[in-house]
């Protein structure tokens, strides 16, 4: 994990949380699924039915997997997750921060730490995906050295 396990200014820490941890994700994953389906987006509805139990399953199957959280105190602030599958390719998940602790640092902070155990996991690669009405977390990524590859389409 990268070195930002404390901020002082903020009174923020940074720990992973292991599989079987997952129920202390319940109100960021409720808040996450909020934000998500606020967004009014086609596919936001898809985010109602993540809970911290699948959200665990979910996790478990992936080759090797990672969940860090953010803490104000005793509350969980904000969280990231990704993984790699069996040809070292990984994929971050989730970024989320509530509203009060956006644009602080708690987001770049989470990014950091799951872009360095990408790293140091051997990933050859890595992709995030974008919620259709969440273009605007878009030019983060941008700035973090990811590009536009291509548009995701569903039909149900």
């Amino acid at each position: 994990m990268a070195k930002h396990n404390f901020d002082d200014q903020n009174n923020i820490t940074y720990k992973e949380v292991k599989i079987g941890e997952y129920y202390l994700l319940k109100d960021i994953l409720n808040e996450q699924q909020l934000y998500h389906y606020n967004l009014n987006g086609p596919y936001s509805e898809r985010f109602l039915e993540i809970n911290e139990n699948n959200f665990e399953e979910y996790m478990k199957r992936k080759y090797k997997s990672i969940v860090y959280v953010a803490s104000a105190k005793t509350n969980i602030i904000g969280f990231t997750s990704a993984y790699l599958n069996h040809h070292n390719e990984g994929f971050i998940e989730d970024l989320f921060v509530t509203e009060e602790y956006r644009n602080k640092k708690v987001g770049s902070t989470l990014f950091s730490n799951v872009l360095e155990w990408l790293k140091d996991n051997g990933a050859k690669s890595m992709d995030v995906h974008v919620s259709v009405g969440n273009e605007k977390v878009m030019k983060f990524y941008e700035n973090n050295g990811f590009k536009m590859t291509g548009y995701t389409m569903k039909k149900d």
